[in-house]
């Protein structure tokens, strides 16, 4: 089965019915927290569904920007907000490793955000730089075990998405590989396309188009399937990678709210996602839609936390 953009949507049952019997929810404005400067995709995502939110719960949703810490100072404060629905955040899956890799270990973002639902997910791609005599995985595999530590795999941050596909591709080959890390893509593409660095997993609407401008060249996909839309790029894992992985954005309540609260945003979110508008603009941002059901979200998360802390304890 292949991964596409509209396939994800249209499968879970709508749990609205039981949850507009629930009175007293929502009483006042919602408040989604964003947890990055305005402008990103995280931003985007939340501003679209703060307007279509307050269209279908007739109270005001305002998306309102902390940034900071790498999306901690956010984070904590919808952990630490009442647990009634009121104040929600829009989660990068980037929060988890620096939450597992910052020097406070009090904060368990895990333990202290409540799932409700997937917005968008950013796929990632795997590409190299020309001068790798590789075409696809299986020669990528072979040059690395040939030339161990000749690779330079760019990352942005220890312990980040692309470090751990990184890591994988590495145990894979049997063999090591260097992992300069970068402060953000722009500086990590320089050095990809000047062949300083060879290869990265990067977000593939960035990506893609050096890929066809011949700078770079594609060989797998991040995601857990083929994407509709490349259909000629493996999965990682079927390349003998164990990998895969989705840069998720989603929306979380502070743990303990009710679950009737968290049924019905999740049921609004789910009518919202399913809107034609909706969906073409998340396409237009190179985003993919998923699940809408709490608990697969709520399993993609705790994966995702998992993978973060074992990278630290590396």
């Amino acid at each position: 089965m292949r991964l596409s953009r509209r396939s994800l949507l249209g499968t879970a049952t709508m749990l609205a019915a039981p949850a507009l019997a629930q009175p007293g929810f929502p009483t006042r404005s919602i408040t989604i927290l964003v947890p990055y400067a305005a402008g990103g995709i995280t931003d985007t995502l939340a501003r679209l569904m703060a307007a279509r939110l307050a269209a279908r719960l007739g109270v005001p949703v305002v998306a309102e920007n902390r940034s900071g810490a790498g999306g901690l100072i956010a984070a904590q404060a919808v952990a630490r907000a009442p647990a009634d629905g009121h104040t929600l955040l829009m989660h990068s899956s980037a929060i988890l490793v620096v939450a597992a890799h910052t020097l406070d270990q009090n904060f368990d973002p895990q333990a202290s955000l409540a799932p409700v639902a997937f917005v968008a997910g950013l796929p990632s791609i795997l590409v190299a730089h020309p001068s790798v005599p590789a075409r696809n995985m299986a020669e990528l595999l072979r040059w690395l075990r040939g030339n161990p530590g000749r690779a330079n795999f760019g990352v942005l941050g220890e312990g980040s998405s692309d470090h751990q596909a990184g890591m994988a591709l590495e145990r894979a080959a049997g063999t090591r590989m260097e992992f300069p890390v970068y402060r953000g893509l722009p500086p990590l593409n320089v050095d990809l396309l000047s062949g300083a660095i060879q290869l990265n997993l990067g977000s593939l609407p960035v990506q893609m188009p050096l890929v066809r401008e011949d700078r770079l060249r594609a060989l797998a996909v991040g995601t857990a399937q083929r994407l509709a839309d490349h259909p000629e790029l493996p999965t990682l894992r079927e390349s003998g990678v164990d990998y895969d992985g989705l840069a998720v954005n989603a929306l979380f309540a502070p743990a303990g709210t009710p679950a009737a609260v968290v049924a019905r945003l999740n049921a609004e979110a789910a009518v919202v996602l399913r809107d034609d508008e909706v969906h073409q603009r998340i396409v237009t941002l190179g985003c993919i839609t998923g699940p809408d059901d709490v608990a697969s979200l709520g399993a993609s998360f705790q994966r995702d936390w998992d993978r973060a802390r074992a990278t630290r304890q590396r």
